[in-house]
């Protein structure tokens, strides 16, 4: 069996307290859960929550 690394790109739109972007991204990485499951032919390893902040706000679909 070969080891590989995956990224996963997942799109989430939040509403928030929270007034800084830092401050949702953070409270996201830290206390956020991602779950895979292993398959016959796969056993996941490790999962790590990787964040960018978004930088126009405008762009955002804002319809919930």
């Amino acid at each position: 069996m070969k080891y590989e690394t995956l990224f996963i790109m997942v799109r989430v739109q939040v509403h928030t307290s929270h007034s800084q972007i830092s401050e949702v991204v953070r409270e996201v990485e830290n206390h956020s859960k991602m779950i895979l499951s292993d398959t016959a032919n796969i056993n996941i390893l490790e999962t790590e929550i990787l964040l960018s902040r978004v930088r126009n706000v405008k762009n955002i679909n804002h319809q919930l």
